[in-house]
């Protein structure tokens, strides 16, 4: 015959089990064991039904909703309905059947909490009172279910002034019509009667049911305060305790009570009551804090080989990566947070170790890739909850991640072509123009509306920066960031130059990388007036440009900045240097050849010695092709 295991006590008081070894047939549960029956009595309770809170005081992280029902129950202000909305494990059941204790306790407190002593709180904390009745929605979701309430409802309840509550658990799980059988008993119910209603997912619940009640939103428990609150139970326990450990285990269950007590409990009895952070790992299948920043420097460095390493390296020592790529999308996080974020502790619960790793890993992984990484590791952890085989599909992620010529999607595309303009440069940037020293200036024989730089005196050569004239509508430190890069270091070196004579198929032949270097240069407020003009003749070092309207012209002319922009620009292309004059165009002027340039075959001229052909070869796997 079997041992038979035999319970005792109620599902919400201590567990009294005892295991019977029959040495002779017995009739009854109740019947004493014979001789040859060896008796164990198993005391042992989960921790976090051995500690669940008595009072409003022992509820950790709910200040704002015990303090208010304290408040209420001792002023005699309750509310006929309740709803109690949080994750799980955050004190809404418990926070219930504290009320239900308040309102009953024979001896209650003036500050509104329960004795939980007197003969009413022992019975409702045992379960088996008959003024308190707990509910599972999820089994009790009919109409039928909720006329059996409303006919509980009406009978009074054990004593006089007694209070009955009905504690309905997972109440979003109620069925439409048995929501819509409820409203008038949860509107308008007899004077001892309150309910409770405690769910994860308020927006599931009828309207009508959510305006009828008093509503209490529990929050998920701080890192901090949670780690605290373990490390007092460890102490109790008797367990040895690492704060380290106590912080990953606090970190891991999210804000929940209950499950923060569930892996303290797995930890210590895989540690022989000691939880430190090995154990934490081991119990849970977590990577420690090194893996995420490697993986970060894979992924700033485009390493597919690193990354691989590193899920190879995952799996050999046992980790779940499932949870690991889980906890990279918080990390990515992290990290995008600390790219635009001042003050991280305002908008994150983690320790301060985290913020620093977030931080470490937003100086080497730009913004974009980022995003791309959030957004492919969210995708395999949603294949990953399909069933997917986890090692592929994390390789597979972490290939398209560090290899983003392997992916089709456009923003691999976009990652491809940031890490080409970061290798070139910032966008925008222009190399500065070296002057060789030692020429005469040019004459000054400039048409009459040429526009050129200012003359330079004596005090201003011995400045390191080129001066720019003033503009009423920018300041002097923008137009000093527009022409910098431009001129020579030397002030004189410009004006020392001999003057060079250029012919119009040379203008033609420069125009399309002076235009399209220009627009970053001018800003997009000279840009618009710019863009309108084309080349329409040279005279001699003096390029000639067209616009079609008055105004565009008169706009050109009064900006001091724009004719040395263009002219340091176009004297780069030249090799010398130029001035620049504008005109309105006329039907009949211009030169005989045909001046009119293609503007959809514009193009930037490329930064820097790079060979555009190899650049393509190794970022986008180009290949030559002979006609």
């Amino acid at each position: 015959m079997n041992p038979r295991l035999i319970r005792g006590g109620h599902q919400t008081g201590d567990h009294h089990a005892k295991l019977f070894v029959p040495g002779r047939a017995t009739d009854g549960v109740n019947q004493s064991p014979g001789r040859g029956t060896v008796v164990t009595d198993l005391h042992y309770q989960a921790l976090y039904r051995k500690y669940r809170p008595q009072t409003f005081d022992d509820v950790i992280g709910q200040a704002h909703v015990t303090t208010t029902l304290s408040r209420e129950v001792a002023d005699g202000r309750v509310a006929h309905a309740y709803l109690f909305t949080g994750p799980r494990g955050t004190g809404k059941t418990t926070t219930a059947r504290i009320l239900a204790k308040a309102l009953n306790c024979e001896n209650r407190h003036s500050d509104g909490s329960p004795c939980s002593e007197c003969s009413s709180c022992v019975s409702i904390a045992e379960g088996n009172s008959l003024d308190v009745m707990e509910l599972d929605a999820a089994s009790h979701n009919s109409v039928d279910d909720i006329r059996d309430i409303k006919l509980s409802v009406t009978t009074v309840a054990s004593a006089a002034t007694s209070k009955r509550v009905f504690v309905l658990d997972e109440a979003h799980m109620l069925s439409k019509a048995a929501g819509n059988a409820l409203l008038k008993t949860l509107e308008e119910p007899p004077e001892h009667v309150h309910f409770v209603l405690a769910t994860t997912e308020p927006y599931k619940l009828l309207d009508t049911i959510r305006s009828r009640t008093q509503r209490f939103d529990f929050h998920p428990v701080p890192v901090e305060e949670l780690a605290g609150y373990l490390s007092l139970i460890a102490d109790r326990e008797s367990y040895k305790t690492d704060p380290a450990a106590l912080i990953a285990i606090s970190r891991h269950a999210g804000g929940s009570v209950r499950d923060s007590l569930s892996l303290l409990e797995q930890v210590a009895a895989l540690g022989s009551g000691t939880a430190d952070v090995a154990g934490v790992r081991r119990a849970l299948g977590l990577a420690d804090s090194e893996a995420f920043h490697r993986l970060a420097e894979a992924v700033a460095g485009q390493d597919a080989r690193s990354a691989l390493e590193l899920v190879a390296e995952l799996a050999a020592s046992g980790v779940d990566l499932r949870r690991f790529v889980a906890e990279s999308i918080g990390f990515f996080r992290g990290v995008f947070l600390a790219h635009y974020a001042p003050n991280l502790a305002e908008i994150a619960d983690e320790p301060q170790e985290v913020y620093e790793s977030w931080k470490k890993a937003a100086d080497i992984v730009p913004p974009s890739d980022v995003l791309r990484a959030v957004d492919l590791l969210a995708e395999a952890l949603v294949r990953l909850r399909e069933g997917r085989e986890e090692r592929l599909m994390a390789e597979l992620a972490l290939i398209k991640l560090t290899r983003p010529e392997t992916a089709t999607d456009p923003e691999a595309l976009i990652s491809r072509m940031d890490r080409i303009e970061r290798r070139l440069g910032k966008p925008g940037e222009t190399p500065q123009l070296t002057v060789a020293p030692g020429a005469q200036p040019a004459p000054s024989s400039a048409p009459e509306r040429a526009v050129e730089p200012e003359p330079k005196t004596p005090d201003q050569a011995t400045s390191s920066a080129p001066k720019v004239p003033a503009v009423v509508e920018d300041s002097q430190e923008e137009l000093a960031r527009a022409a910098a890069p431009l001129v020579s270091d030397d002030p004189e070196a410009v004006d020392e130059q001999p003057p060079i004579d250029i012919s119009f198929e040379q203008l033609q032949k420069i125009w399309p990388g002076l235009f399209g270097g220009l627009r970053d240069l001018l800003g997009a407020r000279r840009w618009a007036f710019f863009r309108e003009a084309i080349p329409a003749a040279v005279e001699r070092n003096t390029i000639i440009l067209e616009v079609a309207h008055d105004f565009h012209l008169s706009s050109l002319e009064q900006d001091d900045a724009v004719g040395p922009i263009v002219a340091a620009k176009a004297g780069d292309l030249l090799g010398g240097p130029v001035k620049v004059k504008f005109r309105i165009k006329s039907d009949g002027g211009g030169s005989d050849e045909d001046n009119s340039v293609d503007l959809t075959q514009l193009h930037e001229r490329p930064e820097g010695s790079m060979d555009p052909a190899s650049l393509l070869e190794s970022e986008l796997g180009a290949r030559v092709v002979d006609d």
